[in-house]
């Protein structure tokens, strides 16, 4: 006899009550109640309307979570399908991007993100540590620290007659030294009292002339010093991070401010981005004050931007399993760190800064890089207990730092030789002012 595969074995008697069927056929008027509670072979007794009704919901919601992923990334839609309990096509994944800085937005056509993780927080919280599409603080610091420049050539400009310095030359295409010290550069003897100089020295070349004198508190500017007639600038910590020596050291430091500074602050938000760089050009100041000699002054952005190498650096091991070619991407970083340092040796440029914007950039991508998602709880515990060391550390860093630079009678005798970490011993390069 035929055997229909939806009733069983025929009989004398008719074809035996359907084992299961479509949902139309569960839910037809000549279903009786009888029918409702069914014998399976398998699963044994079972009523047919509720088996039909969660085959129905299984079935609405894999098609519809199936073509919420087909809406978020159509591209990569395999519609020609494989094999599947509804014989719906397979969602392929996109592939790894070959930047790993960025990653397709959700949504179709949608822009590229950086590939951080959570994409999915809410707005308040991508703010607050993002990934955001916009670097609003790179952009508006970049644009901030061009108007700072023309700043600084129009006051060359009245102070001097000259827009730039001519004698002798900046090679920087800037002003002269005196006019960025009266601006704002970074210069010990206007920050604490030094024993080489004394609050009487007179500066000559201050301005036009080497006739053209200026004492050390008219050197400072700012409206001079405190009531008790002592250099109290700290701000100069601050202040010389958007200042620069000239043209060409601005357009250097903006290849990296404007391109690695925009990436970081899309991956990390504009608050954690902002400490990071901060931090970092504050130290560097830091340092520079405490170890250069106490006559040269220096300015840029440099210290922070070493910051940001830094926290490159944590990144990369954090992510070494996910990162294509995290070895070329380490050995990338590691080369232009060297080739930077080296260019720090020469006159005119600050390694202090550079050293200590490095140092704080490790701490600093330790305490705040991204967790991957994927990690275990006993990972989670010991990120944050390193996270809360991290901490620690940078606040010893900061304190002791700045402690030991107002205290010590004179910052030349910390370290005498830490020197040559800014200069080579070559012409008197590391005796120049």
């Amino acid at each position: 006899m035929y055997n229909n595969p939806h009733t069983g074995p025929a009989t004398p008697e008719g074809p035996q009550t359907p084992i299961y069927s479509s949902p139309r056929t569960a839910h037809s008027p000549i279903s009786t109640p009888s029918q409702q509670q069914q014998h399976h072979p398998a699963y044994g007794n079972f009523a047919t309307e509720t088996y039909y009704s969660n085959q129905v919901r299984d079935e609405k919601t894999a098609v519809g979570e199936n073509y919420e992923m087909r809406s978020q990334h159509p591209e990569n839609y395999n519609t020609p399908g494989s094999p599947n309990p509804y014989h719906q096509p397979v969602y392929v994944p996109p592939p790894q991007p070959t930047n790993y800085m960025y990653t397709p937005a959700p949504g179709p056509g949608g822009p590229l993100l950086p590939a951080t993780y959570e994409h999915n927080r809410p707005l308040w919280l991508r703010l607050l540590i993002g990934p955001v599409q916009q670097a609003w603080f790179s952009w508006l610091s970049g644009l901030a620290m061009l108007v700072v420049l023309v700043i600084e050539f129009v006051r060359n400009h009245q102070m001097t007659g000259n827009v730039i310095q001519t004698s002798p030359i900046n090679p920087m295409i800037g002003p002269s030294f005196t006019v960025l010290i009266n601006l704002g550069a970074r210069f010990t003897p206007c920050m604490r009292p030094l024993p080489n100089v004394p609050l009487t020295t007179i500066y000559p070349d201050c301005y036009r002339s080497l006739e053209d004198t200026c004492t050390l508190e008219q050197l400072c500017g700012f409206g001079g010093f405190g009531p008790d007639g002592q250099p109290n600038q700290a701000f100069r910590l601050v202040l010389p991070i958007f200042m620069h020596a000239g043209i060409i050291h601005y357009l250097m430091n903006m290849l990296t401010h404007l391109r690695l500074g925009v990436d970081l602050e899309r991956i990390l938000g504009l608050p954690r981005y902002v400490l990071l760089y901060m931090a970092s050009g504050i130290w560097g100041f830091v340092l520079s004050s405490m170890l250069s000699q106490g006559k040269s002054a220096s300015m840029g952005c440099s210290g922070a931007l070493f910051g940001l190498i830094g926290y490159m650096l944590v990144d990369v091991f954090i992510n070494w399993k996910i990162i294509p070619n995290p070895g070329q991407e380490l050995a990338r970083i590691l080369l232009s760190t060297i080739i930077s340092l080296v260019l720090g040796l020469l006159p005119g440029l600050d390694n202090f800064a550079h050293v200590g914007g490095l140092a704080v950039g490790i701490v600093m991508g330790i305490l705040i890089a991204p967790m991957r998602p994927n990690a275990s709880r006993r990972a989670q515990f010991i990120t944050w207990f390193v996270r809360i060391g991290a901490l620690v550390l940078l606040i010893v860093m900061f304190a002791a730092a700045i402690k030991v630079f107002y205290s010590s009678p004179d910052p030349r005798l910390i370290c005498p030789n830490c020197k040559y970490i800014s200069c080579l011993p070559v012409q008197n390069w590391c005796d120049m002012s």
